[in-house]
């Protein structure tokens, strides 16, 4: 794990109630969000090992949501996820799957996201402490700390292609 300062170790300033389960997952659907280039029309998330079976218990389904709207770790907004992507017409499902065939770590997730003009998947993973990581982009394998400083724009050079 890569930690910048001290503040990696003690944890985010965060919705809670788990840095893992929530601040780690609203940074990988924040990230969604910037590389999409904003909020999808449709979104597919499939839970994996720990997240599938906690994930309403522990506001992960609201998490990442948030982050798919565009929502830091610190917005109280998380909290009404579900009532902001209704807002924005978004379509929302959930899948939940035992284990991830791409990562092996129980914290892990995939996002689909959707509009007319485009499609992008992300997989993630909540490494502890608010810490996460992209480690696929549109079935490309990643590696790219969500605690570090990221570019964006050559991240969707390298990765993403419209469907126009």
């Amino acid at each position: 794990m890569v930690f910048n300062s001290c503040f990696d170790i003690i944890g985010p300033i965060m919705v809670g109630p788990s840095s893992s389960h929530t601040a780690g997952v609203v940074s990988i659907g924040k990230f969604g969000h910037d590389l999409f280039g904003g909020v999808p029309e449709s979104v597919k998330i499939t839970f994996f090992d720990s997240f599938a079976e906690t994930y309403q218990g522990h506001g992960t389904d609201k998490a990442v949501l948030g982050g798919l709207l565009g929502l830091g770790t610190d917005n109280p907004g998380i909290r009404h996820a579900f009532e902001l992507a209704q807002q924005e017409k978004m379509n929302v499902s959930f899948q939940l799957e035992e284990s991830c065939p791409y990562y092996e770590h129980p914290n892990t997730l995939l996002v689909n996201m959707e509009n007319r003009f485009k499609q992008t998947e992300i997989g993630g993973v909540s490494l502890g402490g608010g810490v996460s990581k992209i480690f696929l982009i549109n079935g490309q394998p990643a590696d790219i700390l969500l605690n570090s400083k990221i570019d964006i724009g050559s991240i969707r050079q390298r990765y993403l292609q419209d469907r126009r």
